[in-house]
């Protein structure tokens, strides 16, 4: 649904408000991996000085994720100017943000404007919200990998070496280092490569166009005012061009090859040392239709309000584009000669031949969805103590088949206000309120990304191979191969039905108030991507409906003000939550293996009575001093034998409490705040510590760094050990999540500006025992490896109001 919201403009002159940020980033923390002395020291001490190990050290002082992070500088702008052109109520505002990552070459800036018209005619009986946005936004990525490339990489090397890949220091294979004379082609790209070559040489940059808008008409009914006809026409419209590339010679650039058409229409092999250059063009525009009808009466013979709406909704998604990748245009001056035997026979030729041609086919798409909704909601209440709310609605989406596509969602609401009843009179002088709640809903879900593979998953379709290389010949010509794509037909929607009771409360007129309630929310047919049976679909993974999921929680809020003068104002709000989640049914067959860490396979497992996303692992045997004994693993069944039988579910991703305290103060002008925050019993998988916590990855060249301050295991990275429970911590944690200060001057200019001036720091401190960057890991479902870090971030900001 599009509907925006903003604020209006008022009667009498223009108001004018202005707000600037700055804001300071800087990474919170790193990986606590040897310096360059810890590692050298470290070489020379376990294989000596005349060995090959310590051979492969340089006497370089390279802290690599200090190479790929860095401390920003970003800000943004606001003003709006809102009031009434003759009987025109309008507020038009401008906004820039420029904001810099805290990994180097990542960038966001943003141009905005909008324009908000709320007229009223016919003695108001017709109301007009019109609302129109637009944005110029713009993105710079840094190359995929830097990250974790920047953890393991030897930090004795330079960053620069002379070399032909554009004088990055690169590994070659025998795991030397390149110098100038080395051939491209020699290059090792099975070991990781140089971290700043990774976002200095290969980037994606986007540029997007979007606009907003809508237009609301809110009619009464000149016959009968307690009727009201309301309609909503919207769009979100947005035009991107993403470009991403590789430049020539960099060590990314050196991946293989890759085929194009010769000039003489012929296939050519070129070494993909050339370097390319991917443009993809998106448009997507959803186009929105709202109406309904809605009647509210007062029924004073009988005490009671009606309150009945009835409406229709119409939604359409869009998406269309193109995209294709050729040989970048920066050779066509470059003086560069390649041999490669797949080309001109080996003799050299130069690179600028193959300077903008492009070697895959041009690939273009276009989908259009659509979901629909018939509702109705009633609102009833008696005596103003006794409330009822009941709804329905009857959703279709054409992402489904025939005849899973529509689905019915019905909710019940009950309210009791018990303090209004006479038997609480006695009450009164200390509760301010006191209201009982019960409530009953089911609620849909059908949302299966945006893929183009996503968007209709039940039909049966094939699809074309993209690239030279995916061709088969056929009576003399190559022609590319077309092949079926999975799908599963019995899709359905994902049902949620939540049973919830609760108390809201107050004391002292509302100097304390909150609320607690206990619920119930059951998901039925979960819609997820995840394994399909084994020999089930073409395809290992996709949409399915995984099974059932029981949610069992108890929330408790408190808002108070301890403090009250005239002066000096406190106010703190405290909530507190604990929710279980246990998995109920899975669907025959279904593959609940998942959380996959690479080349030991799924380290996480779903299964009847255990939560979702609990960790299934060997359980490590640890000595008297609590390091593990390496290759000891628990005999769960006693068989003396250590097989996938011994498996253990060990802990799960979700927090069983969490907490969040809220807090400001107000003396005078002044104002200070802060906002703390935790979960508890949430654990994580280390995979950044796993990986690089064995001796084995300094035993032949090239050399990987390795953890500083932590057990170094001497076996091999074996899949068992992988799997062990070892790298499963606790991630309970608080986190400050803001702190705030700031002074206004509320009549300056002879009362005509009000300013504010305030200071704040976002995430300055966590509170936690797990050893990895953050233990908060919401979108990696618990897998610690290679997330985007949280900085700590200082804020300047001023907002004045003319």
């Amino acid at each position: 649904m599009i509907i925006i919201t903003t604020k209006s403009g008022k009667s009498g002159r223009p108001q004018v408000n202005f707000a600037a940020n700055f804001y300071v980033a800087t990474p919170r923390n790193y990986l606590n991996m040897m310096n360059a002395s810890e590692f050298a020291s470290f070489i020379r001490n376990r294989y000596g000085e005349d060995s090959m190990q310590a051979a492969q050290l340089g006497t370089a002082n390279t802290n690599w994720q200090k190479e790929v992070l860095r401390t920003t500088f970003s800000h943004d702008y606001s003003l709006s100017v809102g009031g009434t052109a003759g009987v025109l109520p309008y507020r038009v505002a401008v906004n820039y943000t420029g904001t810099d990552g805290v990994v180097r070459e990542t960038d966001n800036q943003r141009l905005g404007a909008s324009v908000n018209l709320t007229p009223k005619f016919f003695d108001d009986l017709l109301s007009v919200n019109a609302n129109v946005k637009g944005s110029y936004i713009t993105n710079e990525y840094s190359g995929n990998g830097a990250l974790g490339s920047a953890v393991g990489f030897n930090p004795t090397l330079p960053v620069y070496t002379p070399s032909v890949f554009n004088n990055y220091t690169t590994y070659i294979n025998g795991g030397m280092i390149a110098d100038a004379t080395t051939p491209g082609s020699d290059i090792n790209n099975l070991y990781s490569k140089n971290p700043v070559s990774l976002f200095k040489e290969n980037n994606s940059h986007s540029k997007v166009y979007q606009s907003v808008g809508n237009l609301q008409l809110d009619l009464k009914m000149p016959f009968l005012r307690e009727l009201r006809a309301n309609l909503n026409l919207g769009y979100d419209y947005s035009h991107g061009e993403v470009a991403t590339w590789v430049n020539p010679n960099a060590p990314a650039a050196w991946d293989g090859n890759f085929a194009i058409h010769g000039s003489d229409g012929s296939t050519v092999y070129i070494q993909n040392g050339y370097g390319n250059r991917n443009k993809e063009l998106q448009e997507r525009y959803t186009l929105l239709l709202d109406f309904y009808l809605n009647y509210n009466k007062h029924f004073e013979a009988i005490s009671s309000d009606l309150d009945l709406t009835a409406g229709y909704s119409w939604q359409r998604f869009n998406d269309k584009g193109h995209n294709f990748s050729t040989v970048v245009n920066d050779i066509a001056n470059s003086d560069y000669i390649i041999t490669n035997p797949a080309i001109n026979g080996g003799k050299p030729t130069p690179a600028a031949e193959f300077a903008g041609y492009q070697y895959s086919p041009t690939y273009y798409y276009s989908v259009r969805y659509q979901l629909v909704s018939f509702f109705g909601r009633l609102n009833y209440t008696f005596k103003d103590r006794y409330l009822l709310t009941a709804t329905m609605r009857r959703d279709g989406t054409s992402r489904f088949g025939k005849e899973n596509r529509w689905g019915n969602f019905p909710s019940v609401a009950l309210g009791w206000k018990l303090l209004d009843e006479n038997f609480m009179e006695g009450a009164r002088g200390v509760m301010s309120e006191l209201k009982l709640r019960a409530e009953f809903g089911v609620t849909g879900q059908q949302d299966l990304g945006t893929k183009l593979n996503d968007v209709f998953p039940y039909l049966p379709i094939y699809d074309v191979t993209t690239g030279n290389n995916n061709t088969y010949p056929i009576d003399g010509e190559y022609v590319q191969i077309t092949y079926p794509q999975k799908y599963n037909a019995a899709l359905k929607w994902e049902e949620t039905s939540t049973w919830n009771v609760g108390i809201d409360y107050g004391f002292l007129n509302n100097r304390i108030n909150g609320s607690l309630e206990f619920y119930i929310r059951k998901t039925k047919d979960l819609l997820v991507t995840a394994n399909y049976p084994a020999g089930s679909n073409l395809s290992n993974v996709g949409q399915i409906n995984l099974g059932d999921l029981k949610n069992t929680g108890i929330e408790f809020n408190i808002n108070t003000r301890p403090v009250v003068t005239n002066d000096f104002v406190w106010n703190s709000n405290l909530n507190l939550a604990w929710n279980r989640n246990k998995i109920t049914r899975l669907a025959e067959g279904a593959d609940t293996m998942t959380g996959n860490i690479g080349t030991a396979g799924n380290v996480q497992k779903h299964e009847v009575g255990q939560s979702a996303y609990s960790f299934y692992v060997y359980q490590q045997a640890y000595d008297a001093t609590g390091n593990p004994l390496e290759g000891v693993y628990v005999d769960q069944n006693g068989d003396g034998v250590i097989n996938a039988d011994d498996k253990i579910f060990y802990h799960h991703v979700h927090p069983d409490i969490t907490v969040s305290w809220h807090n400001t103060f107000n003396w005078k002008n002044w104002d200070f705040g802060f906002v703390l925050r935790g979960a508890f019993g949430n654990w994580a998988y280390n995979a950044n510590t796993m990986n690089n916590s064995f001796i084995s990855a300094t035993n032949s060249a090239p050399l990987s760094n390795i953890m500083s301050n932590t057990y170094l295991f001497e076996s091999a990275k074996s899949e068992m050990l992988q799997l062990s429970s070892h790298w499963v911590q606790n991630a309970s944690f608080v986190r400050c999540d803001n702190i705030t200060l700031g002074y206004t001057w509320d009549s300056l200019m002879r009362n005509r500006l009000r300013l504010r001036l305030y200071g704040a720091v976002q995430n300055p401190f966590v509170i936690t025992s797990y050893k990895g960057l953050d233990p908060e890991l919401t979108f990696q479902q618990g897998l610690d490896n290679n997330a985007y870090p949280r900085p700590v971030t200082f804020t300047l900001g001023v907002v004045a109001n003319f």
